[in-house]
């Protein structure tokens, strides 16, 4: 360590040493915080007094402590042992050997008496000391001694004793400033940047010790060049270990406090430490002023984080558990913030008594306020772990469901629900919390639990009510499903039952919500656009937004709810609530899906699984059944399966989302000309959907789907029977039902009319705004128009529909296998071959597999096969298109 800024002080002990040549002797104490520099002045000093011929003795009041010990005149002894009379017999004990050897050195010269660290000397031996040179007082002795000021293990003799003397003097050495700072500095290298001298000399506190420390860990540094910003930050080794090396020099009460000080952190007080320290008030300033005068604090905080981590990993385990649990009911009993309170429980795991989980579950509330989501887990966790059955257990229990849901929804699944569901069943679930459950099941597509917790609450709760917060015209909750062609891929609304009287779907619509079903669209889409603009995204607001955005996909605002869909993202992502971006995510994947942005729907399908990664989560079989209606739509078959050949967890088959799951399993099968499975699935959807008393045609259309089915298999009758089910069962629609209604009675009416209804098809798909559908209607409309010898209509509406198609996959990605150039040109097609050109003609003619199977006497399985060839060759994706190119593409 360099010796800078000392010269005065230095020039002090130089005068009194020149001056005790020539009269009696003097005392100099010198004081100052530890790593002041006291030491390496009584070094300095004691150089000089050698240099100029004077006896110095030296001791060391570390070593007075050391083990083993070594007393304060067994040290000054050894430096007189040859002053001792040859004649006499050597005293018995070190102090006597001393009182007896001084005056013969005193009379032969000058003596230095040097005694570094007196606050770790026993009092009895200084008394001693001081007696002996008072005995001498006339004789030539210099007695010079350092001391670290206002700590509580010195007795409060030595603090006046030595100052007691004749010819008694004081050094106070104070803090180096900044200029004392920049020399240090420039004494091992070049001359710093001003920047690193006001940063040294904050986290030294012009302590040369520390400062030291400092230079240590910045080494490698350019001090020439300024500090980068990231040095607050950094972590420094040596200057912890030199904060320890104060505080251990400073006594036990000065350990004591740092620990303290590492515990409390920014909210530690004197009053605090007070409290926890048991030393009294007015005891506690003498003990901070000896650490801020040594550079440690600076106020009541550590001046660099490095150092408080340090002291506080020094620490026993045990010790610092049980100081922050003092710590924790000190500043509770102070009144503190519950936040504060909570990190002392945090870091102990301590929960025993009711007031900890009382402050825990407040500072939660605390930190959702201030949107810091994982301190309000950790505390609604830990306060979870101490808290015996009952209703505060499940009301901790839900808070943190609402909580997860922000972070991801599978942990609601795996980690709440069956414990909320054990007390349900049960009967210990207070009748105040099965609303919140009621959403907790919603929201995991478990309608039929979600109707059981509700019709509970059917003796206390009326039809008509509507949920506090919620728009009055807007049902609380929508139940989901992500269907898509030909059938009406509608997000569907599940109103809660609230008699148990009234268990069938029939219920769902005698309530205020189930009215909406056959309200006015306008009215229903305005209500849930006046909702998204007057709602802040919170916990007890982001089912009613997401009804809201489902509301109006359903009455075919697409662009609305887009914009609406982005704007939650974002909002989600900068609050950074994951579970809630990948909630909205998934809704505008499902907007995708409908406005044909396929590439986009790819990338909000991947946002949700980056956070839904536990497939046995339901929102996990929503996620891949709109992924696999996305490949389906680009014509990606293989991808699409290999979703499905997935094992399917058994906690989807009891969410509606499951329902999702089939309808796009059915697509691909319908897809890859296998109607009979496809028919087996759709059926099974329409028995979900009586059992999840979501029967309806607005919310799941499974009769149309069920419709197209029977078509495919060759029989129309089947099919009308659906088709008149479907719109017996429900007010006329319009819009995107509606069109699915169109489609439909076109393919079952004569040829002559088919146009007429697929033109109005067309005309309600483009005002829905759903172009893959609109495009597929094109082709019906060309297919229908061709067979009707308008050949030039034909083709504008084919080539219609294949812009369309082609913006629909604009950006996407080539399959695996798949080429990424542009298609040939038709010239370039391949040709087919006369066996494939008989079941093409067939299958233009609307007959099915296994009619074309028994006309050409062959198998069903080898015109699949013939099917599979033609849509390649073609350069197609649907059967009915196979009529538009048998003109120009036969062999």
């Amino acid at each position: 360590m360099a010796f800078v800024s000392r010269e005065r002080e230095l020039g002090v002990l130089k005068a009194a040493l020149s001056s005790c040549g020539h009269g009696p002797s003097r005392t100099i104490v010198i004081t100052g915080g530890a790593g002041v520099g006291k030491s390496a002045l009584l070094h300095a000093f004691t150089e000089h007094a050698m240099a100029s011929g004077a006896t110095v003795l030296s001791a060391q009041g570390r070593a007075v402590t050391a083990n083993p010990p070594l007393t304060l005149f067994h040290q000054l002894a050894a430096h007189l042992s040859a002053s001792l009379p040859e004649d006499r017999p050597a005293p018995a004990s070190s102090a006597m050997q001393f009182a007896t050897a001084l005056p013969p050195a005193a009379d032969a010269g000058v003596v230095v008496i040097c005694v570094d660290d007196i606050q770790e000397i026993p009092w009895s031996q200084l008394d001693f000391l001081i007696q002996t040179v008072t005995w001498h007082r006339d004789r030539r002795i210099l007695l010079v001694v350092t001391d670290c000021p206002h700590l509580l293990h010195r007795e409060a003799p030595a603090k006046t004793e030595f100052l007691r003397r004749p010819n008694a003097e004081r050094i106070r050495l104070d803090p180096l400033d900044a200029r004392g700072v920049r020399d240090m500095i420039a004494a091992e290298g070049d001359p710093p940047h001003d920047r690193w001298v006001a940063l040294f000399h904050h986290l030294s506190g012009g302590s040369p010790l520390l400062l030291s420390a400092l230079l240590e860990d910045f080494k490698s540094r350019d001090m020439k060049l300024p500090p980068t910003g990231t040095e607050e930050s950094a972590e420094l080794g040596t200057y912890g270990q030199a904060v320890m090396s104060i505080l251990h020099r400073s006594g036990s009460a000065a350990v004591e406090i740092g620990c303290l000080l590492s515990v409390l952190g920014d909210s530690a007080s004197p009053e605090l430490l007070s409290r926890m320290s048991g030393i009294s008030f007015f005891l506690i300033d003498p003990q901070l002023a000896a650490l801020r005068a040594a550079g440690v604090v600076d106020g009541m905080s550590f001046r660099h984080r490095t150092a408080q981590r340090t002291v506080l990993a020094d620490v026993d385990p045990s010790v610092r558990t049980e100081l922050h649990i003092r710590a924790a009911a000190a500043q509770y009993g102070a009144g503190a913030p519950a936040t504060e309170v909570a990190q002392h429980l945090l870091a102990a795991r301590y929960t025993e008594e009711t007031w900890q989980r009382t402050v825990l579950r407040n500072a939660a509330e605390t930190a959702m306020g201030e949107e810091d989501t994982r301190l309000a887990v950790r505390c609604l966790e830990l306060a979870l772990e101490g808290c015996p059955e009952g209703p505060d257990r499940i009301e901790i229990h839900m808070r943190l469901a609402l909580i997860a849901l922000r972070m991801n929804p599978t942990t609601v699944e795996a980690r709440h629900l069956p414990e909320l569901m054990e007390a349900f069943q049960s009967g210990t679930m207070p009748g105040t919390a099965c609303d919140g459950l009621a959403d907790l099941l919603f929201g995991c597509g478990r309608l039929e639990e979600a109707f059981t917790v509700l019709q509970k609450q059917g003796a206390e709760t009326s039809a008509g009510d509507v949920r506090a917060g919620d728009h009055p015209n807007i049902a609380w909750l929508w139940a989901w499903s992500s269907f898509r062609s030909p059938a009406h891929p509608d997000e569907w609304p599940a109103a809660p039952l609230r008699q148990a009287a009234h268990e069938s779907a029939t219920a769902l619509f005698r309530t205020a919500e189930g009215s909406l079903l056959i309200g006015d669209r306008d009215d229903w889409a305005t209500a849930a656009e006046n909702l998204l603009e007057v709602s802040a995204l919170s916990d007890a607001t982001v089912w009613s937004l997401s009804s809201a955005v489902k509301a109006l996909i359903i009455t075919d605002r697409l662009e609305c709810a887009w914009h609406w869909c982005e704007r939650l993202v974002e909002e989600s992502a900068a609050r950074e609530a994951p579970g809630w971006e990948a909630v909205f995510a998934l809704l505008q994947a499902v907007v995708a899906l409908r406005q044909g942005k396929l590439t986009a729907g790819l990338d909000c399908v991947r946002l949700v699984q980056n956070v839904i990664t536990e497939r046995s989560s339901a929102m996990a079989c929503a996620a891949e059944s709109v992924l696999a209606a996305l490949h389906i739509e680009m014509g990606r078959y293989d991808e699409a399966a290999r979703v499905f050949a997935k094992p399917v967890p058994p906690a989807w088959e009891k969410s509606v989302y499951w329902l999702s799951y089939l309808r796009a399993r059915g697509c691909l099968l319908i897809a890859t000309s296998r109607p009979h499975a496809a028919l087996s699935d759709y059926l099974r959807i329409g028995k979900l959907a009586e059992r999840f008393h979501v029967d309806h045609p607005t919310l799941v259309p499974w009769r149309l789907f069920a419709a197209e089915a029977w078509l495919r298999l060759g029989h129309p009758k089947q099919a009308a029977y659906m088709l008149a089910e479907h719109t017996a069962r429900g007010p006329r629609s319009s819009g995107r039902n509606h069109a699915m209604e169109l489609r439909l009675q076109a393919a079952l009416a004569e040829p002559h009319a088919r146009p007429g209804l697929l033109l109005k098809a067309v005309h309600a798909f483009h005002a829905s705004g759903d172009r893959p559908e609109l495009a597929r209607t094109l082709i019906d409309l060309g297919q229908s128009l061709f067979g009707l010898g308008h050949g030039t209509w034909a083709v504008l509406a084919r080539n219609t529909a294949v812009l369309i198609a082609r913006g629909c996959l604009e950006g996407a990605a080539p399959a695996a296998g798949e080429e990424e150039e542009p298609d040939p040109p038709p010239a370039t097609r391949q040709r087919l071959t006369r066996a494939e050109h008989r079941v093409a003609e067939l299958v233009a003619k609307g007959l099915t597999n296994r009619q074309v199977a028994g006309r050409l006497h062959i198998t069903v399985s080898t015109v699949e096969q013939h099917l599979t060839r033609i849509y390649q060759k073609l350069g197609i994706t649907h059967r009915k298109e196979i009529g538009l190119h048998l003109g120009t593409r036969t062999a």
